[in-house]
């Protein structure tokens, strides 16, 4: 299955990006040897295959032009790389809804898949029960043993020997290489030895066939592993329904999803799912949002709220107008960004594939130095032989190809389902190995929702009279400083006069006529120094304010209403957490630096910052990095947009603007503080486990050549027969995909309360 990267909707089919699914692919030696045959096609730049999706995207030169002769071009490449293959185009499906997961390498191994491991090892049972009994010395039990063999070794193992001889031509050895000349050379040995050999010689027949009976078996249940790592996502991906139920023509049609336009109206009853983003026009209802946000409580929507693909409606029927296309629904979106997250190499995968890229050689001169030497040494050909057997098979670099990407394959998952998204597997390792956390203030670390905080009317005036005045002019206004002092008059019981006029002035304030004719201004100092009023400067900060109103009526100063917003309730949960992870917390803001300071010291945060414009957070980002280390900086505004790039790693929540989202590798889907600290956790806790496994990958292979080749076998007798070393080889593999798969058990941090600590 191929896919473009293209442009606007109704672009032309040139691009500089293409994917597609391969299979076939089992090791770290399958991926590189994929890599390098695509890389050679004429048109490609690079391409980047991951093992544990399956993906491959391929960078092209600059007006490559996608066409069938590429696909094509890529697709012999990808068969002569060896035993691989492009995942066919999926049949168009009017009727399916965008939201939904492709079909491919995700899905889990079926019954069916069991039936050639089975035969295998059933087949090579027999043979070696056959080696082993009386019976097996004979002519005819010699006899019987390659018959029994020849089916596994030649037929279900065909794949193995059919790469060996791709990977000859192409001088690119992968895994299947490894296996195909480790099971061929002692079928072939064993057939040469019963031919034309001594008759009482030892055979290896039941080496070979278990040999390949051992890898399909292994590849099964690690199939199984890896199906159930990304079923997590396709899950999420296929929470939206198919079809939806449109108003067209004054009657109700249900059409597929792909068919509704941005502007229609859904109707959506009681225990059904929102198929497509919108908002509600009619009714209302409690709705589970929890497989989008992550949050398990169920949520009141009425007119007019913003509903989510995929919420399910609890209660009553509601109408939605459509805002976005299936494609472009939030469940898409986030389908989108977690697999481009987990088709990205982080830094440490790309060191294991490098290492991968030299191994399989290195391997092979090993097995044919093993040979010699043991030749040489007066053990005779057959246990050389079955030495360097032994030595192929054991090394395949199944667990190091997989160590990395299934922990990121896993990870993105869930962490997808809890409400963060990962843009790239870089962003998850970088988000491990931060030091220091800086925290934008307004709307961020704090709600955004400002409150009173001080009412300080001029000399002659009263506060009631203040609050009279300034809360009937700002009555008609929206913005959240005029919402707010009008809801602490109101809460007071102060009478609102009527108005006659308004008129908001943008970034300014507002003009009010009263209707008894008196006028009141209400707005910044500067607002009312350009009004001629003689309005003192005062300090904001002192009192722990943020923001300030000078009010005016009939171009006298009145008095002032100063503003302070507070923290978030989860915020200081998140500073005691963050701080004892061992990480410093620093607070940023453009308001001054006494409100900030105060914020600060309500979260516990001690290293505060303000009056800084966009540059100046720059610069603080560089004095946090200069003092603890790589930074996470979290943010929401337009403001914060240089900071959140130029920070190591850059958080933004996605009801933030769309600069910020654009500038943070990490977003996360609801303004929830908790949330930040569960990436942190999960991004440390993937990380450990990719180490881990990449610990055991290097130190299984460091432990188990040396013991194929023999070398403790004159010392200790020790020595790892070739069927042993295929399955030590699959339990391998099968370990490293099991210890990823803990990462989508328990939460990550059972020190979080509230719902981001919950369990998905």
């Amino acid at each position: 299955m191929m896919s473009t990267t293209v442009g606007p909707r109704g672009a032309s089919p040139e691009t500089s990006r293409l994917e597609a699914e391969v299979l076939g692919m089992h090791c770290a030696g399958c991926v590189a040897s994929v890599e390098k045959a695509v890389g050679r096609t004429p048109g490609v730049i690079a391409a980047s295959v991951n093992l544990a999706t399956g993906r491959m995207a391929v960078e092209l030169e600059a007006g490559s032009r996608v066409d069938q002769t590429l696909r094509d071009a890529i697709a012999a490449a990808v068969g002569e790389a060896g035993d691989y293959r492009l995942a066919p185009e999926p049949e168009p499906a009017p009727e399916a809804g965008a939201a939904g997961p492709a079909a491919g390498s995700d899905a889990p191994p079926s019954g069916r898949a069991l039936r050639p491991a089975g035969a295998a090892l059933a087949l090579a049972a027999v043979a070696m029960g056959l080696s082993m009994s009386p019976v097996g010395a004979s002519a005819g039990g010699r006899v019987a043993q390659l018959l029994l063999s020849a089916p596994v070794v030649l037929w279900l193992g065909r794949g193995f020997l059919l790469a060996l001889g791709a990977a000859a031509r192409r001088r690119i050895f992968g895994m299947d290489s490894l296996i195909g000349m480790g099971a061929g050379v002692a079928f072939a040995a064993s057939t040469v030895q019963l031919l034309f050999g001594v008759p009482d010689a030892p055979l290896f027949f039941d080496t070979a066939a278990l040999i390949v009976a051992f890898v399909l078996l292994g590849r099964y249940f690690e199939g199984r592993a890896r199906g159930r790592a990304a079923r997590a996502l396709n899950r999420l991906l296929a929470i939206a329904p198919d079809r939806a139920r449109v108003s067209r023509g004054d009657v109700w049609k249900e059409v597929a999803v792909a068919a509704v336009r941005v502007g229609e109206r859904v109707l959506v009853r009681p225990g059904e799912r929102i198929p497509l983003d919108g908002a509600i026009v009619r009714g209302g209802a409690a709705l589970d949002e929890s497989l989008v946000s992550g949050e398990s409580v169920p949520v009141e929507r009425t007119v007019p709220d913003r509903v989510p693909a995929g919420a399910m409606n609890l209660t009553g029927a509601i109408e939605i107008e459509v805002r976005r296309e299936a494609a472009e629904s939030a469940v898409s979106r986030i389908g989108r960004a977690v697999r481009q997250a987990q088709a990205d190499k982080i830094p440490l995968q790309r060191a294991a594939d490098r290492v991968a890229s030299v191994f399989v050689p290195a391997v092979m001169a090993v097995a044919g130095a093993t040979a010699a030497i043991w030749g040489l040494a007066g053990g005779g050909a057959l246990f050389a032989v079955e030495r360097a057997v032994a030595v192929l098979v054991v090394a395949c670099p199944c667990a190091l190809g997989l160590a990395v990407p299934t922990a990121v394959l896993v990870a993105t998952g869930r962490s997808a389902r809890r409400g963060i998204l990962f843009r790239s597997g870089s962003a998850l390792e970088g988000l491990a190995r931060v030091r220091a956390v800086a925290l934008d203030k307004t709307g961020t670390l704090t709600a955004g929702e400002p409150t009173v905080a001080l009412v300080a009317p001029a000399p002659g005036a009263t506060p009631d009279e203040l609050l009279e005045a300034a809360a009937s002019a700002e009555q008609g206004s929206e913005h959240p400083l005029g919402v707010a002092l009008v809801a602490f008059a109101r809460s007071g019981g102060t009478r609102l006069q009527p108005l006659r006029r308004f008129e908001a002035i943008p970034g300014k304030g507002v003009t009010a006529t009263l209707e008894n004719g008196v006028v009141i201004h209400v707005g910044s100092p500067r607002f009312a120094r350009e009004l001629g009023a003689a309005a003192p400067a005062g300090d904001a900060g002192e009192p722990g304010v943020s923001g300030r109103l000078v009010v005016l009526r009939d171009g006298i100063f009145l008095g002032a209403v100063g503003f302070r917003d507070h923290p978030r309730p989860e915020a200081r949960e998140l500073v005691r957490q963050l701080h004892d992870d061992g990480l410093a917390v620093a607070l940023f803001s453009g308001d001054a630096p006494g409100a900030v300071a105060a914020v600060g010291r309500e979260a516990g945060i001690e290293s505060t910052e303000g009056g800084l414009l966009p540059d100046g957070k720059l610069e603080a980002v560089d004095r946090l990095r200069a003092a603890h280390g790589p930074v996470a900086m979290v943010g929401d505004g337009i403001n914060d947009a240089p900071a959140l790039a130029h920070a190591d790693i850059g958080i933004a929540f996605a009801e933030g603007t769309e600069v910020a989202r654009e500038a943070a590798a990490v977003t996360v889907m609801r303004p929830n503080l908790r949330l930040v600290a569960e990436a942190l956790a999960i991004a440390r806790r993937a990380t450990r486990i990719i180490r881990q496994n990449l610990f055991w990958a290097f130190l299984y292979n460091t432990a188990a050549i040396p013991l194929a080749a023999g070398v403790f076998h004159p010392g200790t007798g020790l020595l790892l027969p070739p069927e042993a070393a295929a399955a030590a080889m699959a339990l391998s593999s099968i370990s490293v995909v099991g210890n990823a798969l803990r990462l989508g058990r328990s939460a990550p941090s059972r020190r979080l309360s509230g719902a981001a600590s919950r369990p998905a």
